[in-house]
């Protein structure tokens, strides 16, 4: 820029100081927040954009820890079938032992009574399993849909039917191996019970594993986001400190120039830096 030094420019150049101050302000106000954009004036068009993306972060901030959520909800309901298995298995060894035909009626109420305790622990896991205040293996867990995304109908259903004896297997709290006909009648139901429970537990793998794509792509585009936004709204501290330090020396050239044309003193100077 050249700058002139007679009378008529005066007046030119003291509002080009007051806007500079103005300029070196809002720099300092960049320079504090860290942000290009601290107000619509600043960028109109980029604050919708930023604002716009702001929205969308905390909205996929919020579906990560939806799905993970019902990811710890999936894990807890699978944990407690993975235990019902195990008593499954046991009752399912007791009655092959009461079938082998070499037990006397006492041992056979001995692996009746061992039968009942596993069976009364199997109703209590589906009784007593819960996420939250939510039962999930007592077949009143059905038809939930979790969010699982920042816009509408982004979403996944979780569906978790009854691990309890009684249903839907049915016939499993009635298992007799007093008799060799009970035990045979017994495996039957045992295997049946194991089948259905193998079902739950695959269907709920496959939610859980549907669930943790889901936080690793929209932790992917979590991150891209949070780069667009922050391309667009933060401050490039390199460029301001130049841009800071151009105005500056641009400013006491200008002031150079007023007292060189002997239209400001000293006082004045300071009365123009103050504002």
């Amino acid at each position: 820029m050249t700058l002139r030094i007679n009378s008529n420019d005066s007046m030119g150049i003291y509002r080009q100081l007051r806007e500079s101050g103005r300029a070196l302000n809002n720099s300092l106000e960049r320079f504090s927040s860290g942000k290009r954009i601290n107000r619509a004036a600043d960028d109109a068009s980029g604050m919708l954009i930023a604002d716009s993306l702001g929205s969308q972060l905390r909205g996929i901030g919020q579906s990560i820890r939806n799905a993970t959520d019902t990811i710890a909800m999936a894990q807890v309901a699978d944990g407690a079938l993975g235990e019902s298995v195990s008593l499954l298995q046991n009752i399912r060894a007791k009655t092959l032992q009461a079938a082998g035909g070499g037990q006397d009626s006492a041992s056979l109420q001995a692996l009746q009574a061992d039968i009942n305790k596993s069976l009364a622990s199997l109703n209590d896991i589906a009784t007593n399993t819960s996420y939250n205040g939510q039962k999930l293996l007592s077949g009143t867990f059905t038809d939930k849909s979790f969010q699982i995304g920042a816009y509408s109908g982004e979403t996944v259903d979780l569906n978790i039917g009854s691990a309890s004896p009684a249903e839907p297997y049915n016939t499993l709290n009635t298992i007799n191996v007093l008799s060799p006909e009970g035990a045979q009648e017994a495996l039957t139901v045992i295997d049946n019970a194991l089948a259905e429970i193998d079902q739950l537990r695959g269907d709920i793998g496959s939610t859980r594993n549907q669930l943790e794509s889901t936080v690793a792509n929209l932790s992917i585009t979590e991150i891209n986001i949070a780069a667009s936004k922050s391309g667009i709204s933060d401050l490039d501290f390199a460029e301001e400190s130049t841009n800071s330090a151009q105005m500056k020396v641009l400013d006491q050239a200008r002031m150079f120039a007023l007292a060189q044309s002997g239209k400001m003193n000293k006082e004045g100077i300071l009365n123009l830096l103050q504002g």
